[in-house]
């Protein structure tokens, strides 16, 4: 561990993920990308996902915190879902025990860092930022550009996020750049509500096989618990707990533990966002069966 004279550690940086709403069908990815590469060519950037719901918080936070853990320690992790765009929203880097992670300061990282934490907090300062690329890459072609069209209103993640990420890969002193700051803003995910008959909860991420995850972790299910769906003030039955899709015939939905270890619902060989016409947010009814039926 190496120290800068702000005495803030350094952690040498060459894993990126990156996780935004911004799509495939236009070229943000690729200009954010493109930024953190010229200036930190050694980097790695691995696409968690671009298919988040335009604005959607919770859908990023969910697939962040879900994702995190998965990547080697050191790793930096960017989510770029900036509804508050060229407001006065900060932008915050922020260091846990393994992990960093970059982000806009409007909850969406909040969940990942409680689960990794506790986290040391640092606000960027734009000025001080520019000021860095300068002295250290004023030859960089990309840090020039950047430099002479000044930040964006529109688009801080080619012009902030991607700037910041490659200056911390490069192994730059996060305080040259950031001040400490004591809290984050909190996004929490919803949790489920218990009682000895039911847990009711809802459906936070549809992934693109339709299948509807929520937010009731395996341990509050049992296999003899019966699952209904609440779509548009009807509630339907999707039946018991599977294990696997095979289970039940193609085209027929079944209820069934995911890979993130919280209840799924899905439709064999089909969508279950499209059999039940759901969508983020339908409530979830589990009705407690008896064990050993």
């Amino acid at each position: 561990m190496i120290f800068d004279f702000y005495g803030y550690y350094i952690r040498d940086v060459h894993l990126v993920t990156f996780t935004s709403d911004f799509g495939l069908s236009d070229p943000y990815v690729g200009e954010v990308k493109g930024v953190i590469l010229a200036i930190a060519p050694e980097a790695r950037i691995i696409d968690v996902t671009h298919d988040i719901e335009p604005g959607n918080l919770l859908q990023a936070s969910f697939a962040l915190s879900g994702s995190f853990r998965y990547f080697t320690e050191g790793t930096l992790h960017l989510v770029i879902v900036d509804p508050g765009v060229g407001t006065g929203r900060d932008i915050v880097a922020v260091r846990t025990p393994r992990f960093t992670f970059v982000g806009p300061d409007n909850g969406v990282l909040w969940e990942a860092v409680q689960r990794d934490g506790p986290g040391e907090i640092f606000m960027l300062d734009t000025e001080r930022l520019y000021a860095e690329l300068q002295r250290r890459h004023s030859d960089n072609t990309v840090v020039r550009h950047i430099l002479k069209n000044g930040t964006s209103a529109t688009f801080h993640g080619r012009d902030l996020f991607a700037p910041l990420t490659a200056y911390l890969c490069a192994g730059h002193p996060l305080g040259a750049v950031a001040d400490p700051r004591e809290e984050l803003v909190k996004l929490m995910l919803p949790v489920p509500v218990k009682t000895e008959q039911s847990v009711a909860g809802r459906v936070i991420y549809t992934d693109r096989f339709g299948n509807l995850v929520t937010n009731i972790p395996r341990d509050l299910i049992n296999h003899n618990d019966e699952v209904f769906i609440k779509v548009k003030n009807e509630l339907a039955l999707v039946g018991r707990m599977s294990h696997t899709y095979a289970e039940v015939h193609q085209g027929e939905p079944l209820a069934l533990i995911g890979s993130r270890n919280t209840l799924e619902i899905a439709v064999n060989r089909g969508s279950a966002c499209e059999y039940y016409d759901a969508s983020n947010g339908d409530e979830i009814l589990i009705l407690k069966g008896k064990r050993g039926q």
